[in-house]
């Protein structure tokens, strides 16, 4: 199999540090019991070649290079220094919103990779978001993905493709339920929301809620469904009580689908026909389960990636930034109050 080489920049914990007590065999997907960090991802996928790391943290850099046997550096200039043959094929960004768009812009200023893989949210603003599409675009030649793992997930393009054939009917309405931080922990169920239903424009805002994280909030608002008929969505916080989630329980006229809070499988109640004497259709009483594969999501997110680097510009990214940048910009007005 021919191997891509990668850069991971960010080391804590997408970038290595969640899995990084579990064992795992070089070049073995799902040797790991999870794959949910970039670097055991890239060490188990054996189309690429994981061949440095980036972080400032020392602690951060020796944890990578004692587990994987490859050189880690302080910064990118010190990287570069020490890789002056060809540019990397792919080059993972795994940095707090905040950081990331400077970070790209000095990445693209020492190499140019075939595909660069960003974090979500892109940004933690839109002028920040803005700025970081104004870099890319500089490197016509390059593919920006983002790391919304569940775009990535083979079960949620099965559902994806199912409701784009219309097998549901119209979207009725649905809910959202989150906490940790609307951008970095709701947006991945905004994203996912915009990936089944279309285009969502920001409704009401319930309530503000209070600042996290530094740039993010807990806000509780309303998202209209553009394709179908300005159904709502609502979006509900559970942060304020110290809770992490992530739901979304949308209503078709076709049945009820519902990426549930653990998010180990889909739920499908379809709807029955409706008995002798009743007006009304009832749901299935139990519903059918899709699992969801996301034990190794970033495995996945690499096995969908792989080809594009193999064939370039054969066929259309699961999560570009063109979408990571739309999920931005129905979410950021709430958290800097630029309403």
């Amino acid at each position: 199999m021919t191997q891509a080489r990668a850069l991971l920049v960010g080391l804590g914990h997408i970038g290595c540090g969640y899995d990084a007590g579990l064992p795992f065999v070089l070049d073995q997907p799902r040797s790991s019991a999870q794959t949910m960090t970039h670097a055991r991802a890239l060490a188990c996928h054996p189309g690429f070649a994981l061949e440095a790391g980036v972080d400032p943290s020392q602690e951060a850099r020796q944890r990578f290079t004692r587990l994987y046997s490859v050189p880690a550096y302080a910064d990118l200039a010190s990287w570069r220094a020490a890789f002056k043959d060809a540019p990397p094929d792919l080059v993972v960004i795994a940095v707090a919103p905040q950081l990331q768009p400077s970070l790209v812009q000095e990445l693209l200023r020492l190499t140019e990779p075939q595909l660069l893989l960003l974090e979500k949210p892109v940004a933690s603003d839109l002028e920040q978001g803005r700025a970081l599409q104004a870099a890319c675009k500089t490197h016509p030649q390059m593919r920006v993905a983002v790391n919304y793992i569940r775009r990535w997930l083979p079960s949620v393009q099965a559902w994806q493709r199912r409701l784009q054939a219309g097998e549901l009917g119209c979207f009725l309405h649905g809910q959202l339920t989150y906490g940790k931080g609307l951008l970095s922990n709701g947006s991945h169920f905004v994203n996912l929301a915009e990936a089944w239903l279309g285009p969502l424009t920001l409704g009401r805002v319930f309530d503000p809620g209070t600042p996290c994280l530094g740039f993010d909030r807990e806000a509780s608002l309303e998202l209209l469904a553009t394709d179908h008929g300005l159904a709502p969505l609502q979006v509900r916080s559970v942060g304020l009580a110290g809770l992490r989630a992530g739901e979304l329980d949308l209503w078709f006229e076709g049945g009820r689908l519902c990426w549930l809070n653990h998010g180990q499988s889909i739920a499908y109640w379809p709807r029955r026909d409706q008995v002798a004497g009743d007006s009304h259709a009832p749901l299935a009483t139990d519903p059918e389960l899709l699992p969801t594969g996301l034990e190794h999501y970033q495995l996945e997110v690499l096995e969908a990636l792989y080809p594009h680097l193999l064939n370039p510009g054969t066929s259309s990214l699961l999560c570009t930034l063109i979408d990571g940048l739309r999920t931005l910009q129905t979410l950021a007005p709430v958290c800097t109050d630029d309403r």
